[in-house]
């Protein structure tokens, strides 16, 4: 690394800068995760992966940040464009970082681009690209057993209306498919087509209705069905989340039937809780005559109701009886309603992470429901937010800047992405050939560490960082 006289600015300057940004590196302007319940292991190994955008930050995109609200990651540079599905996967056997980058319809809620994979180090792995030059969308990315993934797409697709109450001129509407593809080679594995399978008709947003595009061109086509998440179990079957039917459905891995639907005018099961608008599912258990899945239930869309707050949802499913049961929810705090977006991710403890999606906030909820951590980002969402423990050894190297304090120096030094710096050493030379000393160890403070100098001639400062324990975090 280049000595940091060639970072000394010669001229006075405050200390600290605009919230969210670091002398040692000012090109980052990273939004501020704000706690309102904090952590009791703030401090620990297990992190919060969430893409905050809105027109109110100046920097939207990846971030990973300690539960204490404290900066590990900018994506910035990393992903381009809007930035959704950010989280921990599992790739070939290594835990990587995985978010969807592209552009945003947000009028539909839709997108084009691509799902990049980083590594450890922050190095691209590999950019996934669907089959049959289709183009994903914003909502999906699951990874199965290391080597295939789900994704969904939307496709503006020319359609006779006249049955769902247009004219001659709307003829556009929005066919929602999925797909299982090969990461590393693309080939497709499964796809399955929204319109071979349901009837718009059923559709919670009704063409003409005031939540829906009018269908008169492709840029505003009548998103009937709005798939937004995908799993696989081991049979090969798909469980598939459409947000405008209101319904998650079985999907035969082999001829794409339906197996069942719960929600929806046409529900396999019944039972005495409402839900809708839902977001995430996934399962978590499967016998012959029982299914346990999770989704975050959004409850509205700003234009219908069906609770006053959101939710988390664990629901037992009796495939004989065709019953439903609720297991467990974890309701959302001050009264949160997430018109859009959010997800509720299981954690190996037995709490519940949920993020609030157009709500702009998480909470991670312990075994009781008890609500143990709370955060947000002021006007600003997530589509996705996640809890999980990540080792970062970034590639690029640490960042180091000095600025003049009166008689000394004041050195900021940072390492985007880094987990395991616990502190600082500073090392001092003098003129000529005088051998490096040690000027100081300093924690990790924050971001940024930062340490002044005696007064006196500035000597040439050399910083290292002081690597410790594996897991712990630092930049």
């Amino acid at each position: 690394m280049a000595p940091l006289s060639q970072y000394l600015l010669l001229a006075a300057l405050p200390f600290t800068i605009a919230d969210g940004q670091y002398r040692s590196r000012p090109d980052l302007a990273p939004p501020k995760l704000n706690i309102t319940v904090p952590a009791p292991d703030a401090n620990g190994t297990e992190y919060v992966f969430i893409a905050p955008y809105s027109d109110s930050i100046q920097q939207g995109g990846a971030y990973i940040y300690r539960k204490d609200g404290d900066l590990v990651w900018s994506g910035i540079g990393y992903y381009e464009g809007f930035v959704g599905n950010f989280h921990l996967t599992t790739y070939h056997g290594e835990t990587v970082l995985q978010g969807f980058h592209g552009t945003i319809d947000s009028s539909h809620g839709e997108g084009f681009g691509q799902h990049l994979i980083l590594n450890q180090n922050y190095e691209h792995v590999v950019s996934a690209k669907t089959g049959n030059h289709r183009i994903p969308s914003i909502h999906e990315f699951n990874v199965i057993d290391g080597k295939t993934a789900l994704v969904e797409i939307y496709i503006p697709t020319l359609a006779n209306l006249s049955a769902y109450g247009g004219n001659a001129s709307q003829k556009w509407i929005g066919d929602g498919l999925f797909q299982e593809f090969d990461i590393e080679t693309g080939e497709l594995i499964f796809e399955w087509n929204s319109l071979d399978h349901v009837n718009p008709a059923d559709s919670l947003v009704a063409l003409n209705s005031s939540t829906s595009e009018s269908g008169l061109s492709a840029t505003q086509t009548w998103d009937y069905i709005h798939l937004n998440s995908v799993d696989k179990d081991t049979a090969g079957n798909y469980l598939l989340s459409s947000r405008h039917f209101s319904t998650i459905f079985k999907i035969n891995g082999t001829d794409g039937s339906i197996i069942w639907q719960l929600g929806g005018p046409h529900s396999t099961f019944t039972y005495n809780f409402t839900f809708g608008f839902q977001h995430h599912a996934r399962w978590h258990y499967q016998s012959a005559t029982t299914e346990i899945i999770s989704f975050f239930d959004n409850s509205g869309d700003g234009a219908i109701t069906f609770n006053n707050v959101s939710r988390a949802l664990i629901v037992e499913l009796d495939t004989t009886a065709h019953t439903a049961t609720i297991l467990r929810q974890a309701t959302a705090p001050y009264g949160l309603q997430a018109a859009s977006q959010g997800n509720a991710q299981l954690l190996p403890n037995d709490h519940i992470f949920v993020n609030w999606g157009s709500a702009g906030a998480i909470t991670e909820f312990d075994a009781s429901n008890k609500v143990v951590y709370h955060a947000f980002i002021e006007n600003a969402v997530s589509y996705r937010g996640f809890l999980g423990n990540w080792t970062g050894t970034p590639y690029e190297s640490p960042a180091i800047a000095a600025y003049v304090d009166g008689d000394a120096i004041r050195l900021y030094a940072s390492w985007n992405g880094d987990t395991e710096t616990k502190g600082w050493r500073f090392y001092w030379t003098g003129e000529g050939n005088t051998p490096p000393s040690l000027r100081s160890n300093d924690q990790r403070q924050a971001s940024a560490v930062s340490n002044k100098a005696a007064q006196g001639q500035p000597p040439t400062p050399l910083a290292t960082p002081i690597p410790f324990e594996k897991n712990k975090q630092g930049p």
